[in-house]
């Protein structure tokens, strides 16, 4: 019997109305849950009828979600080496690290992220001068993190309203965590203590909006509880006295149909229902809408694997064409036409 639970709106707290989404028929992850989803062939999603929130629901309760992650259920075992893991993912952080950066004016200071993972984002900033500091729920990950990246400010476990670090940063750097977190208020909590005033926070995070691969309904899965949008990600942070700085959609370097996100935190209260989104146009984006930009724009076939299969193949070609702009520009539409008769 599976441990599912009915909860309400994540963002505004509505329990009245909600909106049925049509999901890919796959679910890649649900097995991996064992009793949590059992019997279940995939997750279940609503647009909430108030606030046109896109989330799971029903879905397990927060404790078990919690404990999957921190009992290192969810990630498989890492057995690579790392100068090779970080020549192969510093490339996809580097772009969001760099973005992060530029937008605050920030050259140094203290970092702290929020699912660091294997570390590699957080080595980035520590070869750029930078403090820092992390926390990540998978034991094996931090272990790796703190064993071969020298991450030695970094904790293990799951972040909420009562972590304390003793001090306050200047950035804080989530990447794809944010649509994992069983609880958002706790955790927006959690981070308004961390910073200091005026600091920012980095966020990348899967979308449904303005995509262009079909991907994007593909992050509709057990892994993620939440599926945001930049209005709806804004109405969480006005909750929490942070202010948008700038935001983009589709930085192709980190991953498909992604938005990344810096905000400041001021401290001063909003009005969330500013960021309120109409949610039958939500449910008619993402049942009409979405569907046909993937089909323009580019239908990845195997998901993610298949993103990375594009974007593989597309920089190879990028870099052909590059060395020969550079060396027979005269050659350039032969070659190209000789590399596509090969395929």
């Amino acid at each position: 019997m599976a441990e599912v639970e009915t909860v309400a709106c994540p963002l505004c707290s509505n329990a009245q109305r909600f909106i049925d989404v049509r999901v890919p028929s796959r679910d890649e992850h649900i097995r991996g849950y064992g009793a949590l989803y059992a019997g279940m062939a995939k997750s279940v999603w609503k647009v909430c009828g108030r606030c046109g929130f896109v989330h799971q629901n029903p879905r397990p309760s927060i404790a078990a979600l919690n404990k999957f992650y921190t009992d290192g259920n969810y990630h498989t075992k890492i057995d690579i080496a790392p100068d090779e893991l970080f020549a192969s993912h510093a490339p996809y952080y580097m772009d969001e690290v760099d973005y992060a950066i530029a937008r605050s004016g920030l050259s140094k200071g203290r970092v702290f992220d929020v699912g660091c993972g294997l570390g590699v984002a957080l080595k980035i900033f520590a070869d750029r001068g930078w403090q820092c500091f992390g926390i990540e729920p998978d034991p094996g990950r931090f272990e790796y993190a703190q064993r071969h990246y020298g991450l030695s400010d970094i904790r293990q476990g799951a972040i909420d309203e009562h972590f304390d670090l003793g001090q306050q940063v200047d950035l804080v750097f989530t990447h794809h965590a944010f649509e994992h977190f069983a609880d958002l208020p706790s955790v927006m909590t959690a981070i308004t203590k961390l910073l200091a005033p005026g600091g920012y926070m980095f966020t990348a995070i899967p979308t449904y909006r303005e995509n262009r691969s079909s991907m994007s309904k593909l992050w509709m899965n057990s892994a993620h509880y939440s599926l945001f949008s930049q209005r709806s990600f804004a109405q969480l942070l006005a909750r929490h006295g942070f202010e948008e700085v700038s935001s983009r959609y589709n930085p192709w370097k980190a991953g498909p149909d992604q938005l990344g996100h810096l905000a400041r935190f001021t401290g001063a209260s909003q009005a969330p229902e500013t960021f309120y989104e109409d949610p039958e146009e939500v449910a008619r984006y993402l049942d009409v809408v979405n569907p046909i930009r993937s089909a323009v724009y580019l239908p990845l076939i195997g998901g993610y694997r298949g993103y990375r299969h594009y974007f593989s193949h597309y920089a190879k070609l990028a870099r052909a064409a590059g060395h020969t702009l550079r060396t027979e520009p005269d050659q350039l539409l032969a070659k190209t036409a000789a590399y596509f008769r090969k395929k």
